[in-house]
């Protein structure tokens, strides 16, 4: 059960996953990304090039940004601070590596024809079960647009944002003091395409340059791109409470959120999360779909515990359709639920 109340609105209503090693030839824009312009050889041939069949070229860039920890310019709260705590392990940790790592060809392809309407309706699409150190969703993106990305890393290290859509692509590269939530914003060049498309969006941790040390755990709490989803990231305060239910003796978890801007679909989802050779995995086991909800405005609701016993994180997306901009938020929460079967 899912209620949203603010000051302006009492009277509402109640309103009801990396798979980054799947690398596929048949499906470019999810297994193989477009080179860098320093990557591609010159041209031998002596005959002139062709001319482009387009005015804007494929544009290719990369940046440095540093996490920050100071208030966002928007949602009239302090930045968020809260790290949450890290799972423990499970037996269910082998099989949803497994399910991680193994190549789905009807879901890539699916995923790869999807057009910005299947976005505008659907919301951005997250793996079912994903690593967090290493994982890619698909959603819109736009020229100009900001892109937030909320996160903690363990150890030093710095995670890489790679955005490519058709042959452009994008590198940002954040930084982060180790054990220390904060959030970084980029925003891609005017170039970068003509209008919404489709883009998938790979965030992964990265070891010290040079260093003999492997790549920082990485906990994300929210990625959003779009004017609409970025101040620091548009769905925020999320919570998911107490820390242990018994379904069976009808306890129930309650969860909330925040939204800075009007979004027209929300999902909540619950996610089995675990702790597997040192990297955090989900793997969504529950979905409710909730009503619009409009801007200011903080939500609650109730989750049974359906689905299998352990623990779960809240996960929350939350898009604008296409006539609204197509802007787009997954936020996840720091809080874990342990279900108790």
């Amino acid at each position: 059960m899912f209620a949203h109340s603010s000051a302006k609105s009492a009277r509402r209503g109640l309103f009801p996953t990396s798979l980054s090693m799947l690398v596929f030839l048949a499906v470019p824009a999810w297994g193989q990304n477009p080179p860098l312009q320093s990557e591609i050889p010159p041209k031998t041939d002596s005959s002139p090039a062709p001319k482009p069949q387009h005015p804007t070229q494929p544009y290719s860039g990369s940046t440095n940004t540093p996490a920050s920890q100071q208030s966002p310019t928007r949602g009239g709260h302090p930045a968020e601070t809260n790290p949450g705590r890290t799972p423990h392990g499970s037996g269910n940790g082998p099989a949803i590596f497994a399910a991680i790592t193994e190549p789905v060809i009807g879901s890539l392809i699916a995923h790869h024809h999807a057009s910005p309407e299947t976005f505008s309706h659907d919301g951005p699409q997250v793996p079912k079960e994903f690593n967090m150190n290493d994982f890619t969703i698909k959603g819109l993106v736009h020229p100009n647009w900001p892109v937030v990305l909320d996160f903690m890393i363990d150890s030093p290290g710095s995670v890489r944002v790679e955005i490519v859509a058709g042959q452009r692509r994008y590198r940002a590269r954040m930084n982060n003091k180790p054990k220390r939530r904060g959030y970084a914003i980029i925003r891609l060049p005017a170039n970068f395409g003509t209008g919404l498309q489709t883009a998938t969006y790979h965030i992964h941790s990265i070891p010290v340059a040079g260093a003999n040390t492997p790549a920082p755990r990485l906990r994300t709490y929210g990625l959003g791109a779009g004017e609409k989803a970025v101040g620091s990231v548009a769905i925020d305060q999320l919570t998911f409470q107490p820390a242990t239910i018994h379904p069976k003796a009808n306890e129930v978890a309650d969860y909330g959120f925040h939204a800075h801007s009007a979004f027209d679909g929300v999902r909540a989802e619950f996610i089995f999360t675990t702790l597997y050779n040192g990297r955090l995995l989900v793997q969504k086991d529950h979905e409710e779909k909730l009503s619009p909800i409009p801007e200011g405005e903080r939500a609650k609701g109730t989750w049974k515990g359906q689905g299998k016993p352990g623990e779960h994180m809240l996960q929350i997306r939350a898009w604008r359709g296409l006539e609204n901009g197509g802007d787009w938020v997954v936020a996840w929460s720091p809080d874990i639920v342990d279900v108790v079967k």
